[in-house]
């Protein structure tokens, strides 16, 4: 019995010393030429950061809250780090309190996923979210989490959906995951200045 259960562990600590060793015997050249190639595979933008870019620009925007009616605002984006990531901000008003915000939006490379911040000045936090863009390219989902002061809820779990509607006007929504009413708690309609 004893046998069985160390036989896996066995087995992994085996490879994980022959990985070590294929590493220990390359020369420091081998090395930085293996590192090279890495960081150049990772660190290269790709078909998924040219999605990004069509959201560069300055737009009008009109946001709801729950119930509330639409406030209006203006956003500007611009690709930054040699294109790797979207990053802008976002002025307006929420439930009738003005407020700032800032998105960076990228596409991680080692990950597989795209990867989002969010700040603004209503709050101290730092919201994250990651996701995977469909295979039409016109709709990404990041799932995340934020705090809902409201309900005083830490780290409610929601879906941010970016959808690309044509070349001058793309929404963002964001659902509320625990609920079973499947409207957005948050929409914002982006057209391009």
């Amino acid at each position: 019995m004893c046998t069985k259960r160390f036989l896996p562990i066995l087995i992994i600590a085996s490879l994980s010393l022959c990985s070590f060793a294929l590493y220990q015997e390359e020369v420091p050249g081998e090395t930085l030429a293996r590192m090279e190639r890495l960081g150049e595979k990772f660190a290269t933008p790709n078909e998924q950061h040219e999605f990004l870019q069509h959201f560069a620009g300055t737009w009008d925007t009109s946001t709801t809250y729950l119930d509330m009616g639409a406030s209006q605002g203006e956003a500007i984006y611009t690709m930054v780090f040699g294109d790797r990531f979207l990053d802008g901000l976002h002025t307006g008003e929420l439930a009738g309190v003005s407020f700032v915000s800032r998105l960076t939006l990228g596409y991680d490379n080692y990950k597989h996923k795209f990867v989002a911040s969010f700040v603004d000045d209503l709050g101290t936090s730092i919201r994250q979210a990651e996701g995977i863009l469909s295979h039409s390219k016109k709709s990404l989902s990041l799932w995340g989490t934020m705090d809902d002061w409201f309900t005083d809820e830490h780290d409610k779990h929601v879906l941010y959906r970016v959808t690309r509607l044509d070349n001058d006007h793309f929404t963002l929504h964001v659902f509320d995951l625990a609920s079973s009413d499947e409207t957005p708690i948050i929409s914002t309609l982006y057209t391009r200045q």
